[in-house]
C-alpha cells in the first residue's frame, strides 16, 4: 500500500461524519482515535456532573457561549426574542440552559420545528470548537442527537478539567 492511500485511510478514520435524523445538514466531528473500544468506554463512563462546582461552572459557561453564538447566527434581535420567549413561555432562563438541555431542545423544536436541528447543529459545532480535541463523541446510534451530544460533552469535559486542575495544583 502506498503512503498516499495509507494517509487517505487515516484521514477517513480521523474524521467521522454524523448526520441528523432528518438528514438536513452534515456535520463532521473530528475523532482523536478510531479504536472501537473507546465507544464502549464512553457509553459506560459515569458522568461527574456533581464532582466539582468549579468545573461544572466552566462547562456551563462554554455551553452558554456556544448557545449565544449559535443563536447570534440568526441575528441579535432574533436571539434576544428567543431568550425572551424561552423565559416567558417555557420558563427557561438563559443561565439555566446548560442544566436544562432537554427542555431547551424541546423548546427549540417547538419554536423552529424541523429547523431546530440546524440551530442545534450550529451550537454543537461551536461547543466542539470551544472544547477542542479534548472531546471525542461516539453516538450509540447513527443519528446525532443534541441532548446526547451535550451530555456526552459534559461527562467527558468535566473529568478532563478535573485532571487538568489537579495537575496544575502539584
Amino acid at each position: 500500500m502506498n503512503s498516499s492511500t495509507k494517509l487517505q485511510k487515516e484521514a477517513k478514520l480521523m474524521n467521522r461524519e454524523f448526520t441528523t435524523n432528518w438528514y438536513i445538514y452534515r456535520v463532521c466531528l473530528h475523532s482523536i482515535s478510531s479504536k472501537p473500544n473507546l465507544q464502549r468506554d464512553t457509553n459506560i463512563r459515569v458522568c461527574a456532573k456533581e464532582v466539582s462546582p468549579l468545573c461544572n461552572r466552566e462547562f456551563n459557561k462554554l455551553v452558554l457561549e456556544a448557545v449565544d453564538e449559535g443563536l447570534s447566527s440568526l441575528g441579535d434581535s432574533p436571539k434576544q426574542a428567543i431568550y425572551f420567549y424561552l423565559e416567558k413561555t417555557f420558563k427557561i432562563k438563559r443561565s439555566e440552559i446548560p442544566n436544562r438541555i432537554d427542555e431547551f431542545a424541546n423548546a427549540l423544536e417547538q419554536i423552529f420545528g424541523h429547523g431546530a436541528k440546524l440551530v442545534e447543529i450550529q451550537i454543537m459545532k461551536l461547543l466542539y470548537e470551544k472544547v477542542g480535541q479534548a472531546f471525542v463523541y461516539f453516538p450509540e446510534k447513527d443519528d446525532l442527537l443534541f441532548t446526547e451530544y451535550m451530555e456526552a460533552a459534559r461527562c467527558q469535559i468535566i473529568p478532563t478539567s478535573l485532571s487538568l486542575s489537579a495537575s496544575h495544583a502539584r
